[in-house]
């Protein structure tokens, strides 16, 4: 009987410590509530993303030189169906002047990543 005792002990313990640690993982919503709220999502992160300066190539008519713009380093859309952010961010340093046109540099770097509320806490 202790030995049924012991191995249900060992068998419970580590169940439980799974348990208490899915507990504190921070949550995600499923949906968004509103577009404002997914466009908040996608702004707060672009945000934090920061800004470059780079050249727009010359508009033939309108000029013949290229001229220097500053520009979000990042764009997201977000997916209404499962409250994700799919960003997409240039592969820059913030707030560094690149002297190359803007469509010659890359955008490699992609993220999708699960919307969290602001509190940890989910909508349910």
């Amino acid at each position: 009987m202790l030995g049924f005792g012991f191995v249900l002990l060992i068998t419970a313990l580590p169940l439980l410590g799974m348990e208490a640690m899915s507990t504190r993982r921070e949550t995600s919503k499923k949906v968004f509530d509103s577009a404002a709220e997914a466009l908040d999502a996608c702004q707060s992160w672009q945000h934090g993303e920061g800004k470059f300066s780079a050249l727009i190539p010359a508009a033939a008519p309108v000029s013949t030189l290229a001229r220097p713009v500053q520009t979000d380093i990042s764009s997201c859309e977000a997916d209404l169906e499962d409250a994700l952010v799919l960003g997409r961010r240039y592969s820059v340093v913030p707030g560094m002047n690149y002297n190359k046109a803007l469509g010659s540099l890359h955008r490699p770097i992609c993220r999708t990543f699960l919307y969290l509320l602001p509190d940890g806490k989910t909508d349910d």
